[in-house]
Formats: C-alpha cells, sequence, structure tokens
C-alpha cells in the first residue's frame, strides 16, 4: 500500500486516538467521585492521623520542652522561670494527649478559674486555627472537645468548692499550672482528687510553676527536696529560643541597675532558684515567742477568738493572760472545714467547760455570720462579742508585730498557727494579705491580742536572791521598822496631852 502523505496536524490526531488511557485514579479523585455521585455519609467520622501534627508540635518546641513532654514519669514536674514558655508547652501536651487518645479526659488546674482561662484557653484557641483541629469551645464551662471525643477540662483550685467539682472524675493527664502559689494545699489536692482520678487509665500528672519566697509548700519538697519520687526538669528564660530579645533587655536592665542579680526576686523570677525571702511575711516572730509550757502558780484569765468559715476553715484560738506576766500565751488551737453550726456550738461549750471564758469573740464577716453569733449567745448564755475590726489591719499587725519582737506573745513550738505565719505574706503592693495562703488561725489570734489586756502589768520590785548582801539589808530594815512599830504601840504615848511626835517618857528627861 502506497504511503499516504499526512499532514502533521493529522499524524498528531491519529497519535493521540492510538494512544491508551490512563485509568488510575488517585485517592484524592476517588473521594471526590464518591462525594459527588453519593454525598456524605450522615454518620460517616473524618478520622485524622496525628502523626503531621506531631511533627507540627515537635517544630515549634525546644528542647527542654520536648524532654518534659516525652518523659514517661506518671509523676513530673517542671521549675522554670518567667517567659520560659512553661505555659507553651502545656499547652501542647494537653492537645497531644487528647489526639493521641480518643474519648480522653484531661484537666488543666490554675489558682484561679480565671487565671486558667486567661493563661491557656486563649492559647489552645490559637492551636486549633493553627493546626486546623476541629476543636469546639464551651466558653461557659471552659472544656474544650476534639473531634476524637476527647475533652480537656479548664478550672481553678481557689478553695475547696472548687476541688470538690474536680472529685469522681477519671483523667488520663492532669496539669497543675504555678503549683508553687495556690491557696490551698496541693499535697491533699493531689492526695485526695487527683490520685484517684488518675487510676483508671494510669494518668500522668504533671506539675509546673516558678519558684515561690517562703521555699515551702509541696511542689518545694518535690523540686528541690526531691522528695515523692517526681521527675523534676528545670529550664528557664535563656533557654527559650524564642526569647532572645527579652534575655537582652534583661541583660541591659541589669547593666543600668534596674535589676539587682543579687536580689531574691531576681533569682526566682529570671534564674528559677528557691530563694527564701521574709519580707513579705505579714507575722515575724523568732525564738522568742516559742514557750513549752504555760507558767504555774498564778490566776489566767482565759479569751477565745473564732473565725467563722465553711469551705475555708472555722479556726479557735485561745490565748491567756495573767497580772504576774506581761506575755499573751496561745495555749490552744483548732480549725476545721465544713463545720455546721451545731458542731461549732458543742466545740464552744467544751472549750467553756475547760477554760471558763472572759470573753468569746467571733469575727462575723458577713449578715448570716451575726445571725449565727446571736443564735450562740441565745443558745449558751456565754459573753460572746463580735469582734473588733478596723479599717487598717496592716496598721494592727505592725502593733502585734512590735509585742512579737519584744517577746511578749509566747506561741507553742510546731503548732498550727506558727505553720501559717510561715506562709502567710503581703501582697505585691503590701496592702493587704496575699488571698494565695491560709490566714484564718492568723486572724483569730490578731483578735485574741487586741482583746487581751497582758499590756497592763506592772512590774513588780523582785526580792533579792537569797544570802546575798541585798537580802540581808533588806532583811535588817525589815526587823528595824517592826521593831519601831511595837516600840510606837507600847510606849503609851498620848498625842492629846504631850503632842505628834512625843512620848510619855519625854516629861520626865533629865
Amino acid at each position: 500500500m502506497a504511503k499516504q502523505n499526512l499532514s502533521p496536524k493529522t499524524k498528531a490526531r491519529r497519535k493521540a486516538l492510538n494512544k491508551k488511557p490512563n485509568l488510575a485514579l488517585g485517592s484524592r479523585e476517588v473521594l471526590e467521585a464518591v462525594v459527588g455521585r453519593f454525598g456524605i455519609p450522615k454518620k460517616a467520622k473524618v478520622i485524622r492521623r496525628t502523626s503531621d501534627i506531631t511533627l507540627n508540635f515537635k517544630r515549634h518546641l525546644f528542647k527542654e520542652q520536648l524532654d518534659f513532654i516525652n518523659d514517661p514519669s506518671k509523676r513530673k514536674a517542671a521549675l522554670c522561670t518567667r517567659r520560659a514558655g512553661k505555659s507553651f508547652a502545656v499547652s501542647r501536651y494537653l492537645i497531644q494527649e487528647a489526639l493521641d487518645n480518643p474519648e480522653t479526659l484531661c484537666v488543666y488546674i490554675a489558682r484561679t478559674r480565671e487565671a486558667a482561662k486567661r493563661i491557656l484557653w486563649n492559647m489552645l484557641k490559637q492551636a486549633d486555627k493553627q493546626y486546623r483541629l476541629g476543636i469546639k469551645f464551651n466558653n461557659a464551662a471552659l472544656i474544650a472537645k476534639f473531634p476524637n471525643g476527647s475533652e480537656i477540662i479548664f478550672t481553678g483550685a481557689n478553695d475547696s468548692s472548687d476541688v470538690d467539682k474536680l472529685r469522681g472524675a477519671a483523667f488520663s493527664l492532669a496539669v497543675l499550672d504555678e503549683a508553687a502559689f495556690f491557696n490551698i494545699n496541693v499535697k491533699e489536692l493531689v492526695r485526695d482528687v487527683l490520685g484517684p482520678a488518675l487510676l483508671d487509665s494510669d494518668g500522668t500528672l504533671a506539675m509546673i510553676s516558678t519558684p515561690n519566697e517562703l521555699c515551702a509548700g509541696f511542689f518545694y519538697e518535690i523540686t528541690e527536696l526531691e522528695k515523692y519520687g517526681y521527675a523534676t526538669h528545670k529550664w528557664s528564660i535563656k533557654d527559650n529560643p524564642y526569647m532572645t530579645q527579652a534575655v537582652k533587655a534583661i541583660d541591659r536592665d541589669v547593666r543600668a541597675g534596674i535589676l539587682d542579680p543579687t536580689d531574691p526576686a531576681y533569682k526566682r523570677e529570671y534564674q528559677g532558684l528557691w530563694v527564701k525571702d521574709d519580707r513579705s511575711i505579714v507575722y515575724k516572730y523568732s525564738d522568742a515567742n516559742i514557750y513549752d509550757e504555760l507558767p504555774e502558780n498564778c490566776f489566767w484569765e482565759y479569751i477565745m477568738a473564732i473565725d467563722l468559715g465553711y469551705h475555708d476553715p472555722t479556726a479557735f484560738i485561745i490565748a491567756a493572760f495573767s497580772d504576774d506576766h506581761e506575755e499573751l500565751f496561745i495555749v490552744e488551737q483548732f480549725k476545721k472545714k465544713n463545720m455546721l453550726t451545731s458542731d461549732v456550738e458543742d466545740l464552744i461549750r467544751e472549750f467553756q467547760s475547760r477554760f471558763n471564758f472572759s470573753k468569746i469573740v467571733v469575727d462575723t464577716g458577713g449578715g448570716a455570720s451575726r445571725m449565727v453569733l446571736e443564735t450562740f449567745k441565745e443558745r449558751t448564755s456565754l459573753p460572746i462579742e463580735p469582734a473588733k475590726k478596723s479599717g487598717d489591719k496592716v496598721g494592727l499587725i505592725t502593733m502585734m508585730n512590735a509585742d512579737l519582737a519584744r517577746g511578749l506573745i509566747k506561741v507553742r513550738k510546731d503548732s498550727e498557727l506558727l505553720k501559717e505565719w510561715d506562709k502567710l505574706q503581703y501582697n505585691l503592693a503590701g496592702t493587704a494579705e496575699d488571698k494565695r495562703f491560709d490566714n484564718h488561725l492568723s486572724d483569730a489570734a490578731l483578735y485574741t491580742w487586741m482583746e487581751s489586756r497582758h499590756f497592763l502589768y506592772e512590774a513588780k520590785e523582785r526580792p533579792p536572791e537569797f544570802g546575798t548582801v541585798e537580802y540581808y539589808k533588806q532583811l535588817e530594815d525589815k526587823m528595824e521598822e517592826r521593831l519601831l512599830r511595837e516600840q510606837e504601840q507600847d510606849s503609851g504615848h498620848d498625842e492629846n496631852l504631850w503632842g505628834v511626835g512625843y512620848s510619855n517618857d519625854d516629861a520626865f528627861y533629865n
């Protein structure tokens, strides 16, 4: 057959017709075809793999943060400085736990609910947008729900009522942020609430904070004294690669004298060191204020002060003073949460039978407390009065500290009151007590000090020690005085006859 002379255009058309079609479809094309033909089933769930997200997390976290998150220990703590990126690490830790474990429950606990919302809630929303996680945020309940059924609860632990809300839950991860600054007993929170809540899934408890100025508390014991077997991690702002400008600014302020590297606050905030600072402590006591036994052989007058509470403890302080001593002695104390009116009344009666109080004062912080006080007065017929209060509480505490400095207030060693005084401090402005710390026994002690009359003590002249020259001189003076008194009584002197200063013997004097 003669070869046909075809034009280039015809050749190209025939070549295209003879070419075999490629029928292989990519997964994306198949998905689009199915969706276009049948639509998305109503009950279908899009399950996202977390490997890519995990890689993104690792890309944005530095080594110290990753070491903390990846540590397999079930109990761990991180001691950090300000701006070290601890909260950012915690937010990613919670997200990763929720993604890796469907239908799990995590909890983030700050000092207060407001603090939890301010510190981490918005940070979680930003992460949701950045990684397209599909989280649903309940702004009222502060619960973040993930597409795989996992949830993160945000809450505070300001008092026992907040803690009670956590009872009965089962968590796979619990995070305590700023654990060194909680208002409640963190050890009790962990032992009584979080420990049982983590049992079901063998969950992890992570605590993170900067140091406090008291060098005390559960977090201090974990990170500094290495108690309770926690895995401890430490890093500072200088380890955070995203804070290089902030580090330069700190160094600049140090050179300018604005920041002092020897100051305890600098060591805590920027070096993450446990350094005690007593300057903000409210009640300043020393060994001169400690006693073992109440002195004997004198008459004691007793007073009691009560600081009422329910979720907060009801606190009792019993104090004694005497005309024979210039000191006020704190002889007994008691505090307990969730006390009913009948419980308080029974305890008042018990203490009254032992001490026979001359006065009982009760803190009537509100209308309800005043009603309780009037009820106590009517039922017990005891000398119960409202505690005296002042608009200048700081001034009263300053005056009480003056008595403490002079050793005029005595407290038994290792008492709960001293434990409160060890921790209680002023706020940053120094205008009031910091609400993070318990002050109920302290307030009751302040009321007893205000009601006490130990300041009326008048020093009596002490007799000279037996055997000394002064002792015998005093003995001679007393003997001479007694003899003169006896002579005057036996002289028969008649003042009407002889006048004052003369005796009968004077009339016959030669």
